[in-house]
């Protein structure tokens, strides 16, 4: 137990807690990768200024202001054909962005295996405001104690 080890013998107690949690949000891992990763997605930890948390949420709460949801369709999926040899896009009803083109200057999506849908809709917006709620939690951290780190995997 705890009890049992000397700190006499300890030079340094390392603590991490997770302030954060995105599921294929790939926006904002997207916006990691070209704001503080320098273009590097090897799922690797890296160091965040807190300058460039507030950016970041300056960002989300810049396209939610300006993104004007409507009623409309999503993709939801695909299925296949193989008699056919076609793919046809599945859809639901849900919210989308009238404008999408202010999201998509300035937080656009990125695609790939793992990282869901790169539709600009309402599901993309819950991701933005629940990155604004992580920000907030990391920033309110004391600065000179902890230390910020971005860490993606998948």
């Amino acid at each position: 137990g705890i009890d049992e080890v000397n700190s006499d013998n300890l030079d340094y107690i390392k603590v991490v807690i997770e302030v954060g949690y995105w599921r294929k949000a790939n926006a904002i891992h997207r916006w990691f990768v070209e704001n503080v990763q320098d273009g590097n997605d090897d799922c690797e930890r890296y160091y965040v200024p807190r300058e460039k948390l507030k950016e970041l949420k300056d960002l989300c709460q810049e396209v939610i202001k300006k993104s004007k949801l409507i009623d409309g369709k999503t993709v939801n999926g695909y299925r296949m054909d193989a008699k056919r040899g076609t793919v046809e896009t599945i859809t639901i009803p849900a919210k989308v962005i009238a404008n999408p083109e202010i999201a998509e200057e300035l937080l656009p999506t990125e695609s790939g295996f793992f990282f869901g849908s790169v539709e600009y809709d309402e599901y993309y917006i819950r991701h933005l405001k629940d990155t604004i709620e992580i920000i907030d939690r990391a920033l309110k951290l004391p600065e000179d104690i902890w230390s910020i780190y971005y860490r993606s995997s998948w």
